[in-house]
């Protein structure tokens, strides 16, 4: 599955800020796909999902708010409700009344707010190992979350991650996969251009993290659940057998508490980053639920 044929990234401007997304419309056919990536990562996430979803669908892959491309003021918020305030901004921008949403992680909550408050814009929903509930940040993250919150060693840990080597080694404590080769020389300078790559992105990256740890938002996971209740679109959950951040429990409740839920699918030896794991099985469960 080739990466290779990536289109780049256009800018669209949402409200005050300046969205970076990937847009593939290479065939001009099917339902838009929305896909939301993780914390704190990008969209290159997708550059393996993309080619299998294309030839079918418009797929378009945003940076969040705060990380990778997307630009905003130094003050901007970049809680949840405005993250999917951003999503639904750039859905209006676009032209796009309806789309498929697929989310994983922090992408997975904010797809889990759309749902809950704006389901008529979302023709059908994937979830992947998301933040869900009071789930996040989970007890594995959280030192890793803290130690960049530090005064001066915040800074110095965060360029040290900039570093290819030091970085892997991290991830791999941190149980970001469970077959430490995923973590791929193409994924480390991914995540090290988009999110550490220079000094403004380091501290943009650390202001970013700070909100796991802010209650307000981490409340909104709990806040939104009457209106995921209410959600019977049809919803595929693809969970990562392995993963000790947001484990295959969290999918199933999520299946139990989603009228549209249709099917749990776990993904054996598989860790948190599942679609770096798992792109083929991954992309085809999803081109498949779409075109059912």
């Amino acid at each position: 599955m080739s990466a290779t044929a990536q289109p780049q990234k256009r800018v669209v401007e949402v409200g005050d800020a300046r969205v970076a997304c990937i847009d593939d419309d290479r065939h001009g056919g099917g339902t838009p796909v929305l896909l939301l990536h993780g914390c704190p990562f990008a969209s290159f996430v997708w550059r393996r999902i993309i080619p299998v979803l294309a030839p079918s669908h418009r797929c378009i892959a945003p940076d969040l708010l705060g990380l990778g491309d997307t630009e905003t003021g130094a003050d901007a918020d970049w809680s949840l409700p405005a993250q999917a305030a951003a999503v639904v901004g750039l859905l209006d921008a676009l032209g796009i009344e309806r789309a498929h949403v697929v989310g994983h992680d922090h992408g997975g909550a904010v797809a889990q707010l759309l749902a809950a408050h704006h389901p008529s814009r979302l023709e059908r929903l994937v979830l992947a190992d998301a933040e869900a509930y009071d789930n996040w940040p989970s007890a594995e993250e959280r030192p890793f979350v803290r130690i960049t919150q530090l005064p001066l060693l915040g800074g110095a840990v965060l360029w040290l991650w900039s570093r290819k080597t030091v970085l892997r080694s991290t991830l791999i404590r941190a149980k970001a996969v469970y077959d430490p080769r995923a973590l791929t020389s193409e994924f480390l300078d991914a995540l090290i251009r988009a999110n550490l790559g220079d000094r403004r992105r380091r501290n943009r990256t650390k202001r970013f993290l700070a909100g796991q740890f802010d209650p307000r938002n981490n409340r909104v996971t709990m806040e939104l659940l009457d209106g995921l209740r209410r959600f019977d679109h049809p919803t595929l959950l693809i969970w990562a057998q392995n993963d000790p951040h947001f484990g295959p429990e969290w999918g199933e409740r999520l299946r139990q508490e989603i009228p549209g839920a249709v099917q749990l699918v776990l993904l054996e030896s598989t860790g948190h980053l599942l679609m770096e794991e798992r792109p083929e099985r991954f992309a085809a469960l999803v081109r498949d639920f779409l075109a059912n």
